[in-house]
């Protein structure tokens, strides 16, 4: 199969921007955790080139990418999960099936509650840098939670309430007796 682009490096250019556009638009959150990473990777690197951490520095990165990566292996095992069970983690596609059981039953975003941890574990690894006494160290501590905060305001401000209200008009009943149990992001309701 050969594909045929006729109008040069505009059309072949134009071709692959609706590619990702069709093919990258199963959810904002994407976005939020693009940003969230750059912003993360951009304050480590910075600070790795200011500060030159020691031994135990290179070790807090090395935990925290390694809880970054366990948490990045749980959201896909959790949007296999859900999609197994007739729901669907594209926003723009929409579940046919209000998926309430397993995780589920626990919080009504258990992806994002996994990015949120990924965000931990990055502010961990930023604190855990070793550069107490370093001039930059206060960088690192401001970095951490204002990091981890911003990712949780971009979730919770901006993706999870579309998210609701497209399922709470496709399941209007269902999604309001699954809200008065579950808590958004995490544990039943007494």
């Amino acid at each position: 199969m050969s594909l045929s682009f006729g109008g040069g490096p505009s059309s072949v250019f134009g071709f692959i921007a609706k590619r990702i556009r069709q093919d990258l638009q199963f959810s904002r959150i994407f976005l939020v955790d693009l940003a969230a990473s750059a912003a993360y990777a951009a304050t480590t690197l910075l600070l790795l080139s200011l500060a030159h951490p020691g031994e135990e520095g290179a070790r807090a990165l090395i935990l925290a990418a390694a809880g970054w990566a366990l948490f990045c292996g749980l959201k896909i095992a959790l949007v296999v999960y859900l999609e197994k069970r007739g729901g669907d983690a594209r926003q723009f596609v929409g579940s046919e099936t209000l998926v309430m059981s397993g995780v589920y039953a626990w919080s009504r975003n258990p992806v994002y509650v996994m990015s949120l941890a990924q965000s931990l574990c990055w502010s961990l690894g930023l604190v855990g840098l070793g550069l107490g006494g370093h001039p930059y160290a206060l960088l690192a501590y401001v970095a951490a939670p204002a990091l981890l905060y911003g990712h949780w305001w971009g979730m919770d401000h901006l993706i999870v309430p579309n998210e609701e209200a497209a399922l709470r008009a496709k399941h209007p009943e269902a999604f309001a007796a699954y809200c008065a149990r579950v808590n958004r992001w995490f544990g039943p309701r007494a």
